[in-house]
């Protein structure tokens, strides 16, 4: 391992401490403040940290997804107080949807010699990462009165959703036995 390797991966480690620290500190009124200096550092320093990494050969994607970002974030970033629970919902399932874009991404980036080990954990990934986009989508709706504040349910709901979460269980299960069969992966 080269020195400059041993100091991104020291990077990373200090950012990941940056990160626990952050969460332990937001959880009191009076070291909140703490709180978000150590995320913003420990941000910092894992964007650092990846931008110096050797793998990055091109750096007009990561441009333009900074000013998209910074486009659609923005305003977003701009709520009222009693607007926050909707946002943070949206948040989560901005979130939830990079986390399933990802997983598809490295699938497709590997198939059809991904290891058994990683296709179970990207099989995970994207069928718990659109549950949570799904799910948070639809309590920003109910946060935003947009949709019904009542339960939205059908008859045999239950066996619906449950029928299509045993499908996508047995179609992980068929790619951890068989990763070449890319036509089961959803893409």
């Amino acid at each position: 391992m080269f020195a400059s390797e041993y100091i991104l991966e020291i990077t990373y480690l200090i950012a990941t401490a940056l990160f626990v620290l952050s969460l332990k500190w937001l959880s009191s009124p009076v070291t909140a403040r703490r709180g978000v200096w150590a995320g913003e550092v420990g941000m910092l320093l894992a964007i650092a940290g990846t931008l110096l990494h050797k793998g990055i050969v091109d750096y007009r994607w990561i441009a333009i997804g900074l000013v998209l970002g910074t486009i659609i974030g923005v305003p977003l970033g701009r709520v009222a107080m009693t607007a926050v629970p909707q946002r943070t919902a949206l948040s989560h399932a901005a979130g939830a949807l990079c986390v399933t874009l990802v997983g598809t991404a490295e699938f497709y980036l590997r198939a059809p010699n991904v290891p058994q080990f990683m296709m179970g954990v990207l099989s995970l990934e994207v069928i718990l990462g659109s549950l949570t986009f799904t799910g948070s989508l639809m309590a920003a709706g109910k946060l935003q009165e947009v949709l019904p504040q009542r339960p939205i349910t059908y008859k045999g709901q239950n066996l619906v959703n449950l029928g299509l979460l045993a499908v996508a269980i047995g179609i992980g299960v068929a790619l951890v036995l068989h990763p070449d069969k890319t036509y089961l992966f959803p893409s």
